[in-house]
């Protein structure tokens, strides 16, 4: 017994100091120490793997902080600012996204630089692979960097092919067992690319076939971004740290810069992201913001919905002054507790007036947040702890009104694809299966 207790202190002090002293939202620590007091070998060992955060160089800032509002936000989070001459392409499925992504890939002639979470070795992986042999073996620098658990089917021999046409590729986070990494839980969830300064891509879409063809979920709706201009250069950097943190060599601002921009339009916009360094809840304070500030009507669609309480309460609050509130989930999930979870989440929401969609049209991935018709957030980073909390992503915010306007008019045809769902029928669901929803919704800020 004594050696039982022993034990017991010497691993569960040590690791809820550990909980208290991270930065974390009190209901993330909250589920933390009760895993530990209750299972302390299991709970310990799954915090160091799992919830620890281990802080990361910041990404270096660019200039001067700007005046005021969400601008100086996203500078002191990201060192990011507003980006005004740019040109934005919006990719709405995975048909649109490759052909654009591929003929920025062929007119590369500096460098390509690619963070994706999935790189798939299927039909599309081995096309743009094509891509980057023929690129490298041309003279062009060409870097990859895959997420180690995004990208665990990508066999040896795939990537010893690109490293033998020259090309540098890194896996983030990787897996050793049993040297297991506290990083093994927080993910680069990113999807970026960055062509000679001058080209950028970010969104939902993964270097995978189930993006163009569908799978058993259905077709993939998405959406993805084709930048030009200044903005790309955000991207960049944002590619270079992450970079760096995997080792790789240093890559000097001057040599891979925005190409200039002059020539391009005025369609401001502002690149921001969250990794493990002081921009870690830099999205969950953008996406809030934007919650707050919204008037009118506020958009949103997510593959998984599990918002922080800072969300959360900030949706109802929205309603509450008026705001119109429609958010649009699928109506099928790949992940059967994340879907259980979401169910807890929407019976008050419901109840206090926001509309809730299913959609029909396959699988729903985009990542869309639009407030009124003055901003909207397109990326990778869904709408819940894993994305906030945990994982690397990075979104575009579009303050070109035009551009605004037809990220509207995008999601109100999303709607004609989707079945509202009904406040009073949602009630009415049995006891046992809103128990289920709500021990489900216990395991949210770990999903």
């Amino acid at each position: 017994m004594y050696l039982f207790l022993t034990a017991y202190l010497l691993l569960a002090i040590p690791s809820a100091a550990a909980v208290l002293r991270q930065k974390q939202t009190p209901v993330v620590a909250i589920a933390w120490l009760l895993a530990i007091v209750l299972l302390p070998i299991g709970g310990s060992l799954f915090y160091l793997l799992a919830g620890y955060r281990k802080p990361v160089r910041d990404v270096p800032p660019t200039d001067s902080r700007p005046a005021a509002g969400i601008e100086r936000m996203l500078w002191y989070g990201c060192s990011t600012r507003v980006r005004y001459r740019n040109r934005v392409e919006q990719l709405h499925d995975g048909g649109e996204a490759f052909a654009a992504l591929i003929s920025a890939l062929q007119g590369a002639r500096r460098y390509i630089h690619l963070s994706y979470y999935i790189f798939a070795d299927d039909r599309i992986g081995h096309a743009i692979a094509d891509i980057l042999v023929r690129k490298a073996r041309a003279g062009v620098e060409v870097r990859l960097l895959y997420d180690a658990i995004g990208s665990w089917k990508l066999s040896e021999r795939f990537v010893r092919r690109l490293r033998g046409a020259g090309i540098e590729v890194r896996a983030y986070a990787p897996l050793r067992f049993p040297w297991f990494s506290p990083r093994a839980n927080r993910r680069n969830h990113s999807k970026i690319a960055v062509i000679d300064g001058r080209t950028g891509f970010v969104g939902g879409i993964n270097i995978a076939e189930r993006y163009l063809d569908g799978d058993a979920l259905g077709r993939w709706r998405d959406e993805h971004l084709r930048i030009e201009g200044e903005a790309v250069d955000d991207l960049q950097r944002l590619f270079a740290a992450d970079w760096a943190l995997e080792g790789g060599e240093p890559l000097s601002e001057g040599l891979y810069a925005a190409a200039p921009a002059d020539d391009l339009p005025c369609s401001p916009l502002q690149i921001a992201w969250t990794r493990e360094d002081r921009s870690r809840t830099t999205l969950t304070d953008l996406f809030a913001q934007l919650i707050e500030e919204a008037r009118h009507t506020l958009r949103i669609s997510s593959p998984y919905f599990l918002p922080p309480p800072a969300l959360y309460e900030a949706l109802l609050r929205a309603v509450r002054r008026g705001c119109r509130v429609l958010v649009m989930l699928p109506a099928r999930s790949d992940v059967w507790l994340a879907r259980r979870a979401t169910d807890a989440y929407l019976g008050e929401l419901l109840g206090a007036g926001v509309e809730i969609f299913r959609f029909r049209g396959g699988f729903l991935h985009a990542k869309r947040l639009i407030a009124d018709e003055r901003v909207a957030s397109v990326g990778t980073a869904n709408f819940d702890y894993r994305s906030l909390e945990y994982n690397t992503e990075a979104t575009a915010l579009l303050l070109d009104s035009a551009t605004v306007r037809q990220a509207i008019r995008r999601f109100d045809e999303d709607l004609a694809s989707c079945t509202p769902i009904d406040p009073e029928a949602w009630r009415r669901r049995s006891v046992r299966y809103r128990l289920g929803d709500r021990i489900a919704r216990l395991f949210a800020p770990l999903l």
